[in-house]
């Protein structure tokens, strides 16, 4: 019983290395192809891609069928987007009006340090609307940034972020409320 075990772990991994392969492929050609075109496969591929939305060059996305896109949203240079292919109902969610600063980093999915052969946890990811994630920031999985929030460059946030609030820091922490000008 053991050799098909190991028979189909290895199997799998040679799936999966021809998947990776391919998809590397796929991910460098998208930086060579005009913005139409990158469009036309972020709205086929896409589990929802909304209206006037930019996304730069080097922008990748692992399984972009667990990832919804809404109006108004940009996704600077770099961004990268990991979900849980493991785990189904795991997705990440960028509603309306959504800025990501360049090389944010979104993951879907991780391992639990709490058992020896550290099995795969996830969850969805979901940013509220009119949300800004600054530069080289970190979103764990099963983390929620309600509407109107800021996250800080280089913070890592692993927890809630509560709406109209600023946070920063690693992990990220409450900063200050977000108040706007027009709100004086």
């Amino acid at each position: 019983m053991a050799v098909k075990s190991g028979s189909r772990s290895q199997k799998f991994r040679i799936v999966f290395s021809l998947f990776s392969y391919f998809d590397h492929l796929l991910s460098v050609s998208l930086n060579f192809v005009p913005p139409v075109l990158r469009s036309l496969y972020f709205r086929i591929m896409c589990k929802k891609f909304g209206r006037r939305v930019l996304i730069d060059y080097g922008t990748y996305v692992r399984y972009p069928h667990k990832l919804s896109i809404g109006d108004d949203v940009a996704i600077n240079r770099g961004c990268s987007f990991f979900p849980s292919l493991l785990h189904r109902d795991s997705f990440i969610v960028l509603k309306d009006r959504v800025v990501l600063g360049p090389q944010v980093t979104f993951y879907g999915a991780g391992q639990s340090p709490l058992e020896r052969d550290l099995p795969d946890v996830a969850g969805s990811i979901t940013v509220e609307s009119d949300v800004y994630i600054g530069g080289n920031s970190v979103i764990r999985y099963g983390v929620t940034i309600g509407e109107g929030a800021v996250v800080a460059a280089g913070s890592v946030v692993v927890k809630d972020v509560a709406p109209w609030t600023i946070v920063g820091g690693t992990p990220a922490s409450f900063i200050s409320n977000r108040v706007l000008k027009s709100d004086n």
